[in-house]
């Protein structure tokens, strides 16, 4: 731009406008994206060592943002040769914008791979160009259109891990992904209906395992909580996930607790309080370094003033606050076992966090009826 003969620079957005019948006019700015954007179906995979090589499949949806007709091959990068790749999609191709395609991979993790992460990054090529970040987009109608990249990648997580066999239900609290995990460590696992519920034979469960506030956005699960006290009374496993204060405010445990503080810092030293008890010896030996490389807490909503009825098995707490053991607490109930859990499994599952796994392995493994015994997971 030129005033007064002299040449001043300005920068400005491109933007595209349009008309909303609602809003008026409406002005987007406009990005320049990549050709594809690829994107894995999971981004962690839980693998127990073994003597034995085991062989995941992973894919990758190819999405093609141009266009032009598109036709390009997938490939892998591995950053350890603990990890082999075999195609299972040659080549794909996407006439159109917006068409989505599949591509698979066998990702075979050699015998005997000591625990750890590895990781794969899935790739599409055109010609030499790769492409390898996931396009994620923000966009609400108060703010401009927001677009940013994540690296395409699957970690696998190898974890010395033991289960026990256990048939496990599973009832859904709100929005975690602890039942995958749940499944991926090799339990035989489903989830809990409502009219399972209510009226179903929850008998045929070893163990039942109940989501973070399920109590709270389930009214079914209020209703029918009597059943799944009934169900350990019986000679089941019942793991309660962290419930909001009013679980204890309702009575909804079987035997009386208060409820209230939280350890915030996700390195706060963790006392194991009796090694030898089953929960914390078997399957898996639960020791300080299960509690190594935590994210964002803890534990929420423990058990503040509780019986004689329940045994506190760790203990953490903030600096300058007050010991609390209420964490992670066992009862015996009838014939059967209560477990409360305000450990943030839900944070640290997906966060790839070994400890968390070998934990909850040892929850859902418990039985109050048997040795907690174990034998390892076959997935």
């Amino acid at each position: 731009m030129e005033v007064l003969s002299r040449e001043i620079a300005l920068e400005r957005p491109v933007q595209y406008r349009f008309a909303d019948d609602t809003r008026g006019e409406i002005r987007r700015n406009v990005d320049v994206v990549p050709r594809l954007n690829v994107e894995m179906a999971r981004s962690l995979i839980i693998v127990n060592t073994s003597e034995k090589p085991q062989t995941k499949r992973v894919t990758m949806t190819v999405t093609n943002l141009s266009n032009a007709p598109t036709v390009g091959t997938p490939s892998l990068y591995l950053d350890s040769d603990k990890l082999k790749g075999r195609a299972v999609t040659s080549q794909f191709e996407l006439k159109r914008k917006g068409e989505k395609t599949l591509v698979s991979w066998d990702i075979t993790v050699a015998a005997n791979t000591p625990p750890g992460r590895y990781s794969i990054v899935g790739e599409a090529r055109v010609e030499n160009t790769f492409f390898t970040n996931t396009m994620r987009t923000v966009a609400y109608p108060h703010i401009q259109t927001h677009r940013y990249y994540t690296h395409n990648k699957v970690d696998f997580q190898v974890v010395d891990l033991k289960t026990a066999p256990r048939k496990v239900g599973y009832v859904e609290g709100s929005g975690d992904s602890v039942f995958e995990a749940i499944k991926q460590i090799g339990f035989d696992t489903e989830a809990i209906s409502e009219t399972e519920l209510a009226s179903g034979d929850l008998s045929r469960f070893d163990t039942i395992v109940v989501g973070i506030r399920a109590y709270q956005v389930r009214p079914d699960v209020v209703a029918n909580n009597e059943r799944l006290l009934d169900f350990a009374r019986r000679g089941g496993t019942l793991v309660v996930q962290y419930q909001l204060s009013a679980y204890a405010q309702q009575k909804l445990m079987p035997f009386p607790s208060e409820m209230g503080p939280r350890t915030s810092d996700e390195n706060a030293p963790v006392r194991i309080l009796d090694p030898a008890h089953p929960l914390m010896s078997g399957p898996n030996k639960i020791t300080d370094g299960d509690f190594a490389g935590w994210v964002q807490e803890r534990n929420l909503y423990n058990f503040s003033k509780f019986g004689n009825e329940y045994t506190g098995l760790l203990e953490t707490h903030d600096a300058g606050e007050p010991e609390n053991n209420g964490g992670l607490v066992v009862a015996k109930i009838g014939e059967g076992a209560y477990i409360y859990c305000s450990y943030s499994l839900f944070r640290q599952l997906p966060a790839g966090v070994s400890g968390a796994y070998r934990l909850l392995a040892n929850m859902v493994s418990y039985s109050a009826k048997t040795k907690n015994g174990g034998k390892k997971a076959t997935r």
